[in-house]
């Protein structure tokens, strides 16, 4: 008896692990929302969804000597306005969607596995990553980038036009992928051949569209 109670406790500790990492979407959207709400000293804020369609993209572009590769990754999120102003959002990126756009066939194939695997972005253990926004001046939006369970505050150029029911907005912003543990190829850390050194640096080029 006692090693079916035990039995069926570890079952239940099983499936209540399982539920937490299955956590979807918007409930992360939610918590967010809910904690960038409490340190606005409960002011009101709109929330905007960010829409699914042509006018929401994220490019990537890396690059290793002599040639450059480039791509999409999907994403969602929602944005919070108060006062005609920026004061919060949330943005999840997909990375089972990295998809290369410069390549097709066999090429691209082996290029956006290898960007899934654990070389790269390791999506079967990291399957998303986030960014926080903590602030925007009407010039340079501040927040926080999660890739990998690794969290560094970045700082870049944005524009945005904040209407009553949309907001849409610009961004370019570069990060160093080995300050989140993406050490592949990295000349900064390995003693390689010039042809086989990657650039530590990935270029982003993003465009969002959220409606209330």
């Amino acid at each position: 008896m006692k090693k079916l109670v035990l039995g069926i406790a570890s079952i239940m500790v099983l499936i209540g692990c399982g539920t937490e990492k299955r956590e979807s979407t918007d409930t992360q959207l939610q918590k967010n929302n809910s904690s960038n709400s409490k340190m606005i000293s409960e002011g009101d804020q709109e929330i905007f969804k960010v829409k699914k369609d042509s006018l929401s993209s994220l490019v990537w572009t890396g690059a290793a000597l002599g040639k450059d590769h480039f791509g999409t990754v999907d994403f969602e999120g929602s944005l919070g306005a108060s006062e005609g102003k920026l004061i919060s959002g949330l943005l999840i990126f997909d990375m089972s969607t990295i998809n290369t756009q410069d390549l097709v066939g066999n090429s691209k194939e082996k290029l956006d596995n290898h960007l899934k695997n654990k070389d790269f972005f390791n999506i079967e253990k990291y399957p998303s990553a986030q960014l926080s926004i903590k602030s925007f001046d009407g010039k340079n939006l501040t927040g926080d980038l999660t890739i990998k369970e690794i969290t560094r505050e970045i700082t870049f150029p944005a524009s945005l036009d904040i209407k009553p029911n949309s907001i849409i907005g610009k961004a370019k912003f570069t990060i160093n992928r080995t300050d989140y543990g993406i050490l592949y190829g990295s000349g900064s850390f390995f003693d390689l051949a010039k042809d086989k050194v990657i650039s530590d640096d990935i270029d982003f080029n993003v465009s969002i569209k959220a409606v209330q």
